[in-house]
C-alpha cells in the first residue's frame, strides 16, 4: 500500500508545509511507506521536473529540498512495495512524455492489462510493478484514441472513465486509486483504497490517500468515483464517474 497527494493551484509555492512538516505529510507516513518517494511538479514555463528515490523520505534529505519546488501542479507519492524490488525504476510517478501517474493499490491479476497494451507501450515499461504497466495500458487507450498528444477534453474524460470502469470489472483488478495528469489537468479515480478531495479559498485543489491535517474541507470520493481538476482557464473539479460522500450533518 501507498500513499499519495496531487495538488492544483493558482498560488504556486514550496510544498514544505504539506510534504513534511504536516502531522499526516507524506515524510511522516514514509515511516510506513519506506520503499521510495517522488515528487513531480510541473510549471506552465517549464513543464515537468521529477524526483524519485528508492529510499524512505524520512531518511532522505533530498525530499525536503524536492518539496521547495514551487508549481502550479504537484504530485506526491511515497511507496510501500508489494510488486517489484525496491530501486529508482520501481518508484513513482511515472512519467512518458507530458503524461504523469501514480498508483495507490496492486493489481493483482495483469494479464488483463498485457493483452490490450500496445507493443510500444509495453516496450517503454523499466520497472517490475503493475502500477507501471497500469500507466502503459491507459496510455495505449489514449493513442487508440488519437488523444494522447491532444489538450484533455471531453473525449479524453470519455476514454479514462471507460478504461477505468473497464478495469474496476477485470478479474483480479485489485486496488485501483490512480492519478493521472498532463500538467493542466489532474484525473485521480479511487478503487479499493480511500481518496479525499478537498477545494479551498486559496484557490487550491487537493486530492490525497488521506487528509495530511485536521483542516476542514476535506469530502471523501466513493468507491468507483472518478474527478477531474482543471488549472485553465479557470481552476476547477468535476465528478466524471460515481459519487462523493456526503458528510454528516
Amino acid at each position: 500500500m501507498c500513499r499519495l497527494l496531487a495538488v492544483v493551484t493558482l498560488a504556486p509555492g514550496g510544498w514544505r508545509q504539506r510534504l513534511v512538516d504536516a502531522p499526516r505529510s507524506l515524510y511522516r507516513l514514509s515511516h510506513e511507506h519506506p520503499h521510495g518517494w517522488g515528487v513531480a511538479v510541473h510549471t506552465i514555463t517549464d513543464g515537468w521536473s521529477i524526483d524519485r528515490r528508492a529510499r524512505a523520505a524520512f531518511l532522505d534529505d533530498e525530499f525536503a529540498v524536492a518539496a521547495e519546488r514551487a508549481g502550479s501542479v504537484l504530485l506526491a507519492h511515497v511507496r510501500q512495495g508489494t510488486v517489484g524490488e525496491v530501486a529508482t525504476r520501481n518508484t513513482h510517478p511515472f512519467r512518458r512524455g507530458r503524461w504523469v501517474f501514480m498508483h495507490n493499490g496492486t493489481v493483482e491479476s495483469t494479464a488483463w492489462m498485457r493483452t490490450s497494451t500496445s507493443a510500444a507501450r509495453l516496450a517503454e515499461v523499466e520497472g517490475q510493478t503493475d502500477s507501471e504497466l497500469l500507466f502503459a495500458w491507459l496510455l495505449s487507450l489514449l493513442d487508440a484514441a488519437g488523444l494522447t498528444d491532444e489538450p484533455c477534453s471531453a473525449a479524453t474524460d470519455q476514454v479514462i472513465t471507460a478504461a477505468l470502469r473497464e478495469a474496476r470489472a477485470a478479474h483480479g483488478s485489485g486496488a485501483i486509486n490512480v492519478v493521472l495528469s498532463d500538467g493542466k489537468t489532474v484525473y485521480a479515480h479511487r478503487w479499493g483504497r480511500t481518496l479525499f478531495l478537498r477545494a479551498d479559498e486559496a484557490a487550491t485543489v487537493s486530492v490525497a490517500s488521506e487528509p495530511e491535517d485536521g483542516a476542514e474541507g476535506w469530502s471523501e470520493v466513493a468507491e468507483g468515483g472518478l474527478v477531474r481538476v482543471d488549472y485553465s482557464p479557470t481552476l476547477r473539479w468535476t465528478l466524471l464517474d460515481g459519487a462523493m460522500i456526503a458528510r454528516d450533518g
